[in-house]
């Protein structure tokens, strides 16, 4: 992917969301601040947004036309942005908490459809463990100044610049469906998918 414009304010603290977390959190926050108005939304939304648009064309572009390169960046890297304060940590926090509670109710719709609960499970599992690390980045002692969107992966690649996705350490062999929006429009992405193992 080409340079995407920078996600957020110098200084604060560093947040590396795989691209996929990235895009379900944008859309929770886009409805949000929908319904509240610019003025009244998160201020979180406002910082990211052009990077939001940035990953938002290119996906919808690579759906239609490279589906091996839309999987890559969905699964395998990650958006580099920055919280500018620990108000803003807690939206995104908050944001997090809504997509678990989302991917939830999914779940139960699901019941009785082995692949698409495996897939949901996945996706809450992962989410959980950022609602985590965010909670810790929150908290007065969190310490800590970088929170990274799956757990603690090895071997990152160097980042690309804020609001930039960057290469992963460790391709995750994931590959997610196109998502159900494009910039501009509403409405949740559609559920990442894992790659099928070939059979032997």
């Amino acid at each position: 992917m080409n340079d995407a414009p920078a996600g957020g304010r110098s200084g604060g603290t560093e947040l590396r969301l795989v691209v996929w977390q990235f895009v379900r959190i944008m859309v929770q926050l886009e409805i949000v601040s929908r319904v509240r108005g610019d003025k009244r939304g998160p201020s979180i939304y406002r910082d990211w947004r052009s990077a939001w648009v940035e990953v938002d064309r290119t996906l919808d572009r690579l759906g239609k036309t490279d589906a091996d390169a839309f999987s890559d960046l969905m699964m395998n890297q990650e958006v580099v942005l920055r919280c500018h304060d620990r108000t803003q940590i807690n939206e995104v926090t908050r944001t997090a908490e809504n997509v678990v509670a989302q991917i939830d109710e999914l779940l139960r719709d699901a019941r009785g459809d082995g692949q698409r609960e495996e897939d949901l499970q996945y996706e809450r599992r992962e989410m959980k463990a950022l609602v985590r690390q965010l909670r810790n980045l929150g908290r007065p002692s969190g310490g800590a100044h970088r929170a990274q969107g799956k757990g603690k992966p090895g071997g990152k690649g160097k980042p690309a610049g804020k609001g930039k996705p960057a290469a992963r350490g460790k391709p995750g062999g994931r590959k997610p469906a196109r998502p159900a929006r494009s910039a501009g429009s509403s409405g949740p992405p559609s559920r990442p998918r894992r790659a099928r193992k070939p059979k032997a």
